[in-house]
């Protein structure tokens, strides 16, 4: 049976982090790593390895955590819906956007053409107290 060597645990590390399954066990990961990389361990064997046991709990956390998004929609018209008026608001961003850059150029120019300089521009607002 002999020691694992580091490119055992480094696959058991991989078979962990790969796990597609909806739940994960030690039982469960001593079986796949029976069947899929042929490795013959005890639980407890496997336990002791600390990547091997960080990758359990990380890979535990994640299948526990929600998989479905906060704000997500599960039926497909308010989804449709929704996502059109997102459409129309980013339509109506750009066309700001549009404006505010062409302002800018405008800006841009005037600021040349009088001799304003950048340093002059960036100076910060001065805050009155009231």
């Amino acid at each position: 049976m002999g020691h694992l060597t580091k490119n055992d645990e480094t696959r058991i590390v991989k078979l962990i982090e790969e796990w597609s399954g909806p739940k994960l066990t030690w039982p469960l990961l001593v079986e796949d790593c029976k069947t899929k990389l042929s490795i013959n361990r005890a639980r407890q064997s496997l336990m002791k390895l600390p990547a091997v046991h960080l990758a359990m709990k990380v890979r535990k956390a994640a299948l526990k955590a929600p998989t479905e998004k906060p704000g997500w929609i599960k039926d497909i018209q308010q989804a449709n819906e929704r996502i059109e008026k997102l459409a129309e608001a980013n339509q109506k961003l750009k066309a700001v956007n549009q404006q505010l850059l062409a302002r800018f150029l405008t800006w841009q120019a005037n600021a040349d053409m009088h001799g304003v300089s950048q340093t002059m521009l960036d100076r910060p607002l001065v805050q009155f107290r009231k």
